[in-house]
């Protein structure tokens, strides 16, 4: 039910229900039991809602759901994509100091394996000088 809920909320982000769609993510998010950075799926729905939030320029947003993802311990080293949506967010944000050390930091970790099917601005800016 999660998982279509937040599927659900990326459609309604597509079709330009911003408000509705961040609604519908968040509800879904309140769905996960607390402790809410405990369970085997945490990571790929703070993914999903910090990613909704990037897409709806809450940006501070999805930032803090992000930070206390990270805060929580349960990110592992080989983990990119806590990194990789962290430096989208920045740099949607145009914060591009910390965008790059974000986006750095998932490229190392995924051999760069995490700009597949991605926006290819992303890597582009990363490949910059």
């Amino acid at each position: 039910a999660i998982d279509l809920t937040f599927r659900q909320a990326r459609k309604q982000l597509q079709d330009g229900d911003i408000a509705v769609a961040v609604n519908t993510a968040e509800t879904a998010w309140d769905r996960l039991p607390e402790p809410k950075f405990n369970w085997d799926v945490s990571k790929s729905y703070a993914i999903a809602l910090a990613a909704i939030y990037r897409d709806a320029k809450q940006y501070d947003r999805g930032l803090a759901l992000l930070q206390d993802l990270f805060s929580s311990g349960t990110v592992k080293s080989y983990q990119d994509r806590p990194y990789f949506i962290m430096g989208t967010i920045y740099y949607e944000m145009g914060d591009m100091i910390n965008a790059k050390k974000w986006l750095g930091e998932a490229d190392k970790i995924s051999k760069g394996r995490c700009f597949r099917e991605e926006p290819e601005k992303y890597r582009k800016f990363l490949m910059e000088k």
